[in-house]
């Protein structure tokens, strides 16, 4: 395989620096991989502690208050599918890099004109925006994270009011100077990895579903092309010509060259037969190359996104159930901060993937009347067999399936809210009836 380089014009996707540092993209030769390693291992390191963290408070100093259990698990459960995503990722690497190859072999060889590579950074531009979005709704969850247990401090000067980012248990006095500062640190620095990990990785899939919508608008757009008589229109210059008006013994005159007419002139191309199939076939071979994305797409999503949107699931019911316990008590202000800002983020990413995987498919549903709006009314009998077996491949509409059962859609969108709001209820019942 090729490698992919900077020469595929933006296919490598916002947040490649910071993928790199972070060991999830790794270089195919030689040169670097030892580096990315260890960026790897640091970044997977990371994520796990974060999940020891709250498991050993929970075995060793199980807290009373279902909130604070409720927290515990709300951070075991959200950095697991962190780890499984980020592990999948490595390790999925030559299928990426194998999908994006694929990308740019389809903009060189299904590349016609400006108006098929303007479509293609479109959907680029679009990309990048989702990045800025997610770094902006991401950064202030890993700031009230890393900051709320320094207002507390700040505001409530007891010493037994200080507080972690993150819930743990550790052997020994964990207030006593300078354990805390380094704990403090070390789980700083782990919220901070987490929160970029998660924005790259997500952000580099949904590059790769808008990529293929991409592809497909293009395959719309050389369908509905297809004419068997291209109308075109010439412009040219007439003569010059003078205007005078005259009034009031007044004469107005407008000087030839401010003014000149321009005129049009119409001509038509009949294209052959043999053409016409030409184009069917280039575009047939172009559907083929989509269809093979979309299954390595689904290759590299269906474990890791399938489980990300049960997680989200539950860290969702856990965020509004923490937050809204701790304020109905009136208690600690910070503690209820920082699950509430982690709501939108993960609201953010279940929406991003559901919105971004219907994309895809309203593209690969316009196939069918992109092939009805062609000229193959004036086609020959080979050209017209030849469209209706591509409309027969066409006619199921390409998803984006995770764990084999559910696809990425509003309505996938709409099940996970549905089931955040019956673990919810749960929850309440269960609180109500301590």
């Amino acid at each position: 395989m090729k490698p992919v380089g900077g020469g595929c014009g933006g296919l490598l996707g916002p947040g490649l620096t910071i993928r790199r540092l972070m060991g999830l993209w790794w270089p195919q030769g030689g040169r670097g991989r030892i580096a990315a390693a260890a960026a790897a291992t640091l970044t997977v390191a990371s994520l796990t502690m974060l999940v020891a963290f709250p498991a050993l408070k929970l075995i060793m100093d199980t807290p009373s208050e279902l909130e604070e259990i409720t927290l515990c698990c709300f951070v075991i459960f959200l950095c697991s599918g962190f780890i499984i995503k980020s592990a999948l990722f490595i390790y999925q690497g030559d299928i990426l890099k194998e999908l994006l190859q694929l990308f740019s072999d389809n903009r060189r060889i299904y590349s016609n004109d400006r108006n098929s590579e303007g479509i293609r950074q479109s959907y680029i531009k679009l990309s990048e925006r989702v990045y800025v979005y997610m770094q902006v709704s991401v950064l202030p969850a890993v700031a009230g994270w890393v900051s709320a247990p320094m207002l507390a401090r700040f505001f409530l000067t007891a010493e037994s009011t200080q507080q972690f980012p993150v819930p743990l248990w550790f052997p020994g006095d964990i207030y006593q100077t300078p354990t805390y500062e380094i704990l403090y640190a070390v789980q700083s620095f782990c919220v901070l990895v987490t929160g970029q990990c998660t924005v790259v990785i997500d952000v580099f899939f949904i590059h790769l579903m808008l990529m293929v919508a991409a592809e497909l608008h293009v395959l719309n757009e050389n369908i509905s092309l297809m004419q068997k008589l291209n109308v075109k229109t010439r412009v040219s210059e007439a003569e010059e010509w003078q205007f005078r008006i005259r009034r009031n013994d007044e004469e107005l005159t407008f000087p030839i060259h401010d003014h000149r007419a321009r005129v049009g002139y119409f001509c038509s191309e009949d294209v052959s037969d043999e053409n016409m199939c030409l184009k069917l076939v280039k575009n047939i071979q172009h559907h083929q190359q989509i269809l093979r994305s979309v299954l390595l797409l689904k290759s590299v999503m269906n474990v890791s996104i399938f489980i990300l949107l049960l997680l989200n699931m539950a860290d969702l019911c856990s965020c509004m159930f923490i937050t809204a316990v701790l304020l109905q008590r009136g208690g600690d202000v910070t503690k209820a901060l920082k699950p509430l800002l982690t709501i939108p983020p993960l609201l953010y990413e279940t929406g991003m993937y559901c919105f971004f995987g219907q994309i895809l498919t309203d593209q690969s549903e316009n196939l069918i009347d992109s092939a009805f709006s062609s000229g193959w009314v004036d086609c020959d009998s080979r050209f017209k067999r030849d469209l209706l077996i591509f409309l027969m491949a066409a006619n199921r509409p390409l998803e984006v399936t995770v764990g084999k059962i559910s696809k990425l859609s509003k309505q996938m969108l709409v099940q996970v809210l549905n089931g955040t709001y019956g673990l919810l209820n749960l929850l309440y019942h269960f609180h109500g009836s301590q």
